[in-house]
């Protein structure tokens, strides 16, 4: 009976054993698979972070560039914002210049002005006619550059008519009351000499503060009249020609007296 308790015992507890013995596996296992699931899940977040840092990287980049991009932009902007000031400053200031010269201009073409029409009563009629043609300073309408115009038109012609002996034609009055046909020969716009066809008038031009005055004066020689105008048309050869030379202080104060 002995005999036959034992060999169950051994049994029982071998049985126990292994019953213990499955449940350590079992547990095992489910710790194995536990760990197995959790490297996985470790590596999943690690590819996932690897990706994720990836794309953040790119982000970031992209983020650097544009941001790098604004700066620029934005120094740009407040270097073009301080040219523009400066340029701003730079027409103010061209502006104020012109506008001085434009006023310092306007002034020297009123004092011009001024001088040119108080010249022209002294004209000769020929050269006063050609400025009659050129404008009219006293013109209020007339705009600055088109004042400044006319003036340079009548100085060139005074230049031109002060350069050259020239030759005209035109009836003057005589003392007596008859318009006279003369010749005059014009040297410069200083004096000239009138004569006649028939040599039987003969006299001076001159100007005066009353304006150009023409003198008939028989003791001029009016054949050297005719002849210097002959001579300045090509219809003599070129001779020696005497004819007085007027004093305009002298003649001014005469006709003073």
């Amino acid at each position: 009976m002995r005999s036959l308790i034992k060999p169950i015992s051994v049994v029982i507890a071998l049985c126990s054993t292994m019953a213990v013995k499955a449940d350590t596996v079992s547990e095992l296992e489910q710790l194995v698979n536990k760990w197995l699931q959790i490297e996985n899940q470790n590596t999943e977040l690690n590819t996932h972070w690897l990706e994720q840092k990836s794309s953040m990287e790119q982000t970031l980049t992209l983020l650097n560039a544009e941001q790098q991009q604004l700066s620029e932009l934005n120094q740009r902007r407040k270097k073009s914002t301080s040219e523009l000031a400066q340029k701003r400053e730079q027409l103010v200031t061209q502006q104020s210049e012109l506008e001085n010269d434009q006023q310092q201009l306007n002034d020297q073409l009123a004092h011009i002005s001024g001088q040119l029409l108080s010249l022209q009563v002294q004209l000769p009629p020929p050269l006063l006619s050609s400025w009659k043609n050129a404008g009219d300073l006293s013109d209020s309408k007339l705009s600055t550059t088109d004042k400044l115009q006319t003036a340079l038109k009548m100085l060139t012609l005074l230049n031109d008519f002060q350069q050259r002996i020239s030759i005209h034609e035109m009836a003057i009055k005589h003392p007596a009351g008859q318009e006279v046909w003369v010749k005059q020969l014009y040297l410069g716009a200083a004096q000239a000499w009138f004569v006649s066809e028939d040599l039987s008038y003969v006299g001076i031009g001159f100007p005066s503060d009353l304006g150009w005055q023409w003198e008939f004066d028989s003791s001029i020689n009016a054949e050297q009249v005719a002849l210097g105008i002959a001579v300045q048309q090509k219809k003599r050869a070129a001779d020696w020609v005497t004819l007085p030379i007027l004093s305009y202080v002298n003649k001014n104060q005469q006709g003073a007296k």
